[in-house]
């Protein structure tokens, strides 16, 4: 098992002894974590701290909780959303994960995606590119910028509440979800019941938010960019390979699974892995003749990969449905846009 898979399995309460160690040896630091994650919101709440407004509207697409929300695809969808009520948005993160910069280009290609860690010189920087509203990636703890909506998604496979970094995955408390003007409860595996519970949970903690429920569920398989000329229309069947570096590996198994494939070998690496030669050539030669399948994020990385052409590869889609809250949202958004026109 992975380092990063151990670290998740230890997060949400398994892993056996070690792990049980691990949680007790890690209490200090989360004490530590908390207690300067309540002085900085007092620091901006409370002393005035500098908080930098940009000249177009910045809508913020976040999370309270360390990856595997769907932050990506929701961002996407928003920026699809701001597009077809008229705007010309831009997608500003702040650099880390160059796959998720790729995925955006290529899922909503001419508009600016902009990476820079200060996102106030993002945004301004899209505005000279000719962008009238900004939408952050992973923006949520990012307050140095002034954003006219707060977008957090929480993901039903966790719930709430939960233990802070580095003892468990989540960023901020639960109570944090106050500051957010909408909140959206995603769901891969977990059921709709379960999220629909959640959903009663967000809306005890935050009352005046708009609160919504997505469905991040799997779509199609559909050959590798560069895949070999023999691939058929049709997909795989039977046993595949699954290679991946996202945040909740055993999201994307369930996908595959769900769509009546079986699951023999699954290779996870930590998020955001940066697959090489090396990586992929080992991986097509422990697959053999079954097919290997990758997600989208994983795919803008494979398909620049010589070793890719060799063998069968996949890329797992994935949909953004909702489920519930989607016309609040939009007006939301549509209200943002207002904004701009007042």
């Amino acid at each position: 098992m992975s380092a990063h898979r151990w670290v998740r399995r230890m997060w949400s309460g398994g892993g056996g002894i070690p792990a049980g160690v691990a949680r007790a040896v890690l209490l200090p630091a989360e004490w530590l974590f908390g207690a300067a994650v309540r002085w900085r919101d007092f620091s901006f709440r409370r002393t005035g701290r500098s908080v930098l407004r940009a000249s177009v509207p910045v809508v913020s697409v976040g999370n309270v909780s360390v990856g595997g929300t769907g932050k990506t695809p929701v961002a996407s969808w928003v920026i699809r959303t701001l597009q077809r009520q008229g705007a010309s948005p831009a997608l500003v993160a702040r650099g880390y994960g160059q796959d998720e910069l790729l995925l955006h280009r290529r899922w909503t290609p001419g508009i600016p995606v902009i990476a820079d860690p200060d996102r106030h010189a993002g945004v301004e920087r899209a505005v000279r590119e000719g962008a009238t509203v900004a939408v952050l990636d992973d923006g949520f703890q990012h307050r140095r910028l002034a954003r006219n909506l707060d977008v957090v998604l929480v993901g039903a496979e966790e719930g709430l509440p939960g233990p802070l970094l580095p003892r468990g995955p989540f960023r901020e408390p639960a109570r944090a979800l106050r500051r957010a003007q909408a909140v959206i409860v995603t769901r891969k595996e977990a059921s709709a019941e379960r999220a629909h519970g959640l959903m009663r949970q967000v809306r005890e903690l935050a009352p005046e938010a708009v609160v919504g429920q997505v469905h991040l569920r799997p779509g199609e398989l559909t050959p590798l960019v560069g895949g070999t000329q023999d691939q058929a229309a049709s997909p795989p069947g039977g046993s595949v390979v699954v290679a991946t570096g996202v945040a909740r590996p055993e999201s994307v198994t369930w996908g595959i699974q769900s769509l009546d494939l079986d699951v023999g070998l699954l290779k996870s690496f930590r998020d955001h892995h940066d697959f090489t030669e090396d990586d992929v050539a080992a991986l097509m030669e422990e697959a053999g003749s079954r097919p290997v399948v990758v997600t989208e994020k994983d795919a803008v990385k494979w398909e620049r990969i010589e070793a890719a052409r060799t063998g069968e590869v996949w890329v797992l889609r994935q949909e953004v449905h909702w489920e519930e809250g989607r016309e609040a949202v939009e007006a939301l958004l549509e209200g943002v846009l207002k904004e701009t026109i007042e």
